[in-house]
């Protein structure tokens, strides 16, 4: 198991624990231990036989070295299993509702019946819900709304853990099978959809009789619960949680052909298989094949476009939005890449609730070649997350430029400001005015109406200090629901007041998602793409950003961290009301 795996057991056992009624000390020694998990910067099996070594983790007891080996050694965990018997089903899911905690669950459980989303949201609309102690009707309102983005959202997974069990997968399958040639994840996970469904794997072998050995291995994967079908080049199989995987298996000189069929959406696969018949060609899933139903050897992805008279498209934009008719008329905008990137602009330190130093996070942005980095650690108003009260913002900048000077890396002073309920700020204009720059963004009141968030974040923009609006709905991918708010609105003033809008990488967050990055792409919103980073793994989702303004067509002149330092700063000098023309000139 990998450490989120091994990590999401221990949070489970917390929020059990919990439910159970269990001393808060040790519901609190396994939350923590899930949190020290998580923040590791290599695999925590590597040293699961080593107790000793699991000792030096902070916080990691007998009690915790023991779950760590068991999880390691059998992918099971027996004290979660017992937990889980004890009481009623439905407790883990529903506390993932903001709202509901596990005394709440455990009560919904056993006084109503509730175990699934589908009968909470039920019992709400019925009245029912309301009637447990403590709920009031405001407060079911808005469990509704999240409740109701958990049905929409099904069996589906957010595109970060997809992004680890496809690698798993592939990692497991390349340890297997040493005939394997080539291996791709292809389908909503290669388009980087921020929700998947399933996981489609595509791979090649030199020779087609050795495509058995590979299905073999794929069906006795670590993770197989149980197989649904299987041939000599295909097979399917669901783990223990019910979702789907699957793998194609063909010779290498149809990988790139089956890549094609297997990544785009259904009706960019329709469109590509009509032109494929107007040239006597046919695209499956086992390659692009001739007439006589033999591969059309050596053809990359690139190539094959060609041949049907098409510009090469991007995996993320093979959706069947536009992106065939501009293709055939060689038109595709040249949008961003992650080499494009020279910096990151939302990040976290200890200072906050960043779980690493200062020093630790800048030495994370070099080694991943960032030109620069800005620290934006929390405003007064995120008590949860220790803002910075003014005395400590000052005592914040004087350490950032110590560290720029120090690291030779340039660090740029800012905050990650709260925008309050009434749309005002968190620091004064003088405080402000000394930062380099100053990101915005709503951490309460979400349950405001549309107009009143809306009217919030445009009074924010109206700041000639607020550089740029960081996840402007504030959702968390299968946890909590978007706020409401009107975004064609809030798009519309960012360009009316020179306000940059954010494209969190977050793959628990993805916000802006790629509609409304297209949207504001048509409206000429220009952006800036920053990973929230705050452990140092977490520069690594820099490429959810990317792929998400892939998906949303931006170009890298319409992205401001695409810029070097000095001319990111000669930005960030102008007058907001000028930055907009200044970018224009980017060309």
């Amino acid at each position: 198991m990998d450490n989120n795996s091994i990590s999401q057991v221990l949070a489970d056992v917390a929020v059990l624990m919990q439910a159970k009624g269990e001393n808060v000390f040790k519901v609190r020694a396994h939350s923590k231990a899930s949190d020290q998990i998580k923040s590791l910067s290599y695999p925590i099996s590597d040293i699961a036989d080593d107790a000793d070594k699991l000792g030096d983790i902070p916080g990691f007891g007998a009690g915790i070295i023991d779950i760590v080996q068991e999880l390691a050694r059998t992918g099971r965990l027996g004290l979660f299993e017992e937990l889980s018997e004890e009481l009623p089903d439905g407790v883990l899911e529903l506390v993932q509702i903001p709202g509901i905690g596990p005394k709440i669950a455990v009560t919904a459980a056993n006084d109503l019946g509730i175990s699934t989303y589908e009968q909470l949201a039920a019992s709400i609309e019925s009245g029912d819900f309301q009637r447990l102690p403590r709920i009031s009707k405001k407060g079911a309102a808005q469990i509704l709304r999240h409740v109701k983005m958990r049905v929409d959202q099904g069996k589906r997974i957010g595109i970060g853990p997809a992004t680890q069990a496809a690698s798993d997968v592939i990692a497991e399958l390349r340890d297997r099978c040493p005939e394997i040639t080539q291996i791709e994840v292809v389908g909503s996970v290669r388009r980087s959809a921020e929700l998947i469904g399933d996981i489609n794997i595509v791979c090649a072998v030199a020779n087609s009789d050795e495509s058995e050995t590979v299905i073999d291995a794929f069906t006795t994967l670590s993770n197989v619960h149980e197989v649904q079908s299987h041939d000599e080049q295909t097979a399917e199989f669901t783990d223990r949680t019910g979702f789907g995987y699957s793998v194609t298996v063909v010779t290498d000189d149809a990988f790139a052909g089956a890549l094609v069929y297997g990544t785009g959406s259904v009706s960019h696969g329709q469109q590509l298989e009509k032109l494929a018949i107007e040239q006597g060609l046919e695209l499956t899933r086992f390659g692009l094949l001739d007439s006589d139903g033999s591969v059309v050897a050596g053809q990359s992805e690139e190539e094959l476009y060609k041949r049907l008279g098409l510009e090469p498209v991007a995996p993320e934009i093979r959706e069947n939005t536009g992106e065939l008719e501009l293709a055939a008329k060689q038109a595709l905008p040249q949008t961003i890449t992650l080499g494009d990137i020279r910096g990151d602009l939302h990040s976290h330190t200890n200072w906050s609730d960043g779980r690493y130093p200062m020093e630790d996070m800048v030495a994370a942005a070099q080694e991943r070649g960032l030109e620069y980095l800005a620290i934006t650690d929390h405003s007064p108003s995120a008590t949860v997350a220790n803002g910075l009260k003014p005395d400590m913002l000052l005592a914040h900048n004087t350490a950032v430029r110590e560290m720029a000077e120090s690291s030779g890396m340039p660090l740029l002073t800012g905050t990650e400001m709260d925008i309050k309920p009434d749309g005002s700020l968190d620091y004064s204009d003088e405080l402000l005015a000394d930062l380099d720059i100053v990101i915005a963004s709503i951490h309460s009141g979400m349950e405001q109406d549309s107009s009143t968030m809306t009217q919030r974040v445009i009074d924010a923009m109206e700041s000639p200090h607020v550089d740029v609006i960081c996840h402007l709905t504030a959702r968390l991918l299968g946890k909590r629901a978007p706020v409401e708010i009107d975004i064609d609105a809030v798009l519309e003033a960012a360009v009316r007041t020179g306000t940059v809008m954010e494209i969190n990488a977050s793959p628990d967050r993805i916000d802006l998602r790629a509609d409304h990055v297209r949207k504001a792409v048509d409206l000429g919103v220009i952006f800036a793409i920053n990973t929230d980073s705050h452990r140092v793994l977490q520069f690594d989702n820099m490429r959810f950003g990317v792929n998400t303004a892939i998906r949303g067509w931006v170009e890298p002149n319409r992205v401001i961290n695409t810029l070097h330092y000095a001319e990111l700063m000669a930005f960030l000098a102008l007058p907001k009301s000028e930055r907009y023309a200044f970018n224009e000139s980017r060309g």
